[in-house]
């Protein structure tokens, strides 16, 4: 999984001009991880001469617009159809590993922060949820967005447990 990765994914579902696709990069409007504008367009820059995408217009103050090409949509293709990396490098689930043996202070102001954090995460997803209701058929991250829901639905729970528990009082 990688930027690049993300970057064709987006454009085999539509062309795009650099600063359409940095938009796509907005977590509360997808689910996909924030990216620099620079990387963006580093990559974008890369995947072109790979051949993987072309620029498909010019816009208005110099926009390009790029489209995939048959090459990056076979790209796409061989990806999703690889096994997936099941490695989960998540920072929070790190610290979960070793949260029990802490100052049970840290553990519950720990486990606060988390909670405020992955509901406001999937607050944020459950409103671009809604944002497309109706349209199953033409919404190409309603699937990601509800496992991402059921992600972070799944994370609050484990935090709630750990806030509520009346033993770190």
């Amino acid at each position: 999984m990688s930027l690049r990765t993300a970057i064709l994914g987006i454009l085999s579902q539509r062309s795009l001009t650099g600063f359409e696709l940095i938009r796509e990069f907005d977590v509360a409007r997808s689910v996909i991880w924030p990216a620099p504008q620079n990387e963006v367009y580093r990559v974008l820059g890369a995947l072109a001469g790979e051949g993987l995408i072309e620029q498909a217009a010019t816009g208005a103050r110099g926009a390009r617009t790029y489209a995939i090409t048959p090459a990056g949509r076979e790209a796409v293709e061989a990806w999703l159809a690889a096994p997936s990396d099941y490695t989960l490098r998540y920072d929070p689930i790190l610290k979960a590993v070793f949260l029990r043996g802490a100052d049970p202070t840290v553990r519950r102001a720990r486990a606060e922060a988390d909670l405020a954090f992955f509901n406001a995460q999937r607050a944020a997803l459950e409103k671009a949820d809604a944002a497309h209701a109706g349209e199953a058929e033409t919404d190409v991250r309603g699937d990601g967005r509800r496992m991402a829901i059921l992600l972070y639905a799944a994370l609050a729970q484990w935090a709630r447990e750990i806030v509520e528990d009346k033993t770190l009082r």
